[in-house]
């Protein structure tokens, strides 16, 4: 086990004054960096797939962050903590062995295609959108697409449970923009998926899956979806 300490800055905290969700990528790539610099973790490994589980918003607050990090048969498991113990507030898994890659899937019936622009500040030293920002890029289309479609879900009426991540191909910066094609994907009685996937217009690029759970902003928990919320979710589930 392998454990790092970052300091948290006031500019990682939402409107809420917790941890953004792109943050503990953040965090958790700053970890996998000095595993690289302490050749834990190959320089030239490629990263096939990132997910990440959310299991209690981190408020802010003095403490360091602290990583823990443990690399087992090709998977880094990477726990998000505050000064190193309990509780977990996050937990980011990182594939480095083959994965079999995901197809473009186009489903039936019309779907909304995003726009996706890169911003040179999104690149690695190799030219590619890195996976915290490809994160961030994927927020913006879910935001987007829950704000357009969705009318009967609030703004924070729901969050982020769990979300993951397959790098297909890598993506680099180009003046036009790409494209992202999104839809539900499930839905349950406290929760549904959504389903993204970004391409150059052809070539699948990035393909990512994302748990939204049902949040009650005062109580500060989980909730079950209305019966409006349903029925719209389910019209969006494409034949």
């Amino acid at each position: 086990m392998h454990e790092h300490a970052f300091p948290m800055r006031w500019a990682d905290l939402d409107s809420l004054n917790h941890v953004n969700n792109v943050v503990y990528l953040d965090y958790a790539a700053e970890a996998r960096a000095i595993l690289v610099d302490d050749g834990v973790i190959a320089a030239d490994d490629t990263i096939s797939t990132v997910s990440i589980r959310f299991v209690r918003p981190l408020l802010l607050g003095s403490r360091d962050v602290v990583v823990r990090s443990e690399l087992t048969d090709g998977v880094l498991t990477q726990q998000i903590t505050a000064d190193g113990v309990a509780p977990v507030f996050a937990v980011v898994t990182v594939e480095y062995v083959d994965a079999d890659l995901p197809s473009r899937v186009v489903p039936g019936g019309e779907l909304p295609v995003l726009p996706v622009r890169v911003r040179r500040s999104d690149l690695d030293a190799a030219g590619a959108v890195r996976p915290a920002k490809l994160f961030e890029l994927l927020q913006e289309v879910r935001v987007l697409n829950i704000s357009r479609r969705l009318d009967t879900i609030a703004a924070g009426s729901v969050v982020v449970g769990t979300a993951s991540v397959t790098h297909v191909r890598p993506i680099t910066w180009r003046a036009e923009p790409y494209e992202a094609t999104v839809w539900v994907s499930r839905v349950g009685r406290g929760s549904f998926d959504l389903h993204c996937q970004i391409s150059d217009g052809a070539t699948l690029l990035a393909d990512s899956s994302t748990a939204m759970v049902g949040f009650d902003p005062h109580t500060q928990s989980s909730r079950p979806l209305g019966e409006a919320e349903r029925a719209q979710l389910e019209a969006l589930v494409p034949s």
